[in-house]
């Protein structure tokens, strides 16, 4: 039950993280439009945005090409590191699912 809740928690905080980050990097009314147009037509909530982290990437990547995308994932990282209270190291060859599985073994070394 403990480790269910545990990722109960840390997938508020991620979806937390990407609300935060891509507000950051976009502005609020561009994020906001995005967070719509990421329910219309790839039925991704922010909620399931955790579950759905490939779509989520992948879709930013079509949308901001790769440059973007990646800075957009380190923006994202640095916040949810910052949430849990974890050291962020900038790796410019990792993406935000390479930062999130980091996340998730630190966190379990703790």
């Amino acid at each position: 039950m403990t480790s269910d809740r545990n990722r109960l928690s840390f997938n508020k905080i991620l979806a937390r993280s990407v609300k935060e980050g891509v507000t950051n990097a976009l502005g609020r009314n561009v994020a906001a439009t995005m967070f719509d147009q990421l329910y219309e037509h790839y039925d991704l909530t922010l909620e399931n945005i955790p579950y759905r982290l490939d779509i989520f990437f992948s879709i930013l990547e079509d949308a901001f090409g790769y440059k973007i995308s990646r800075v957009m994932s380190r923006v994202i990282a640095r916040k949810l590191y910052a949430q849990l209270s974890l050291e962020f190291i900038e790796k410019p060859e990792k993406g935000l699912l390479e930062y999130i599985d980091e996340a998730k073994k630190k966190l379990a070394n703790l």
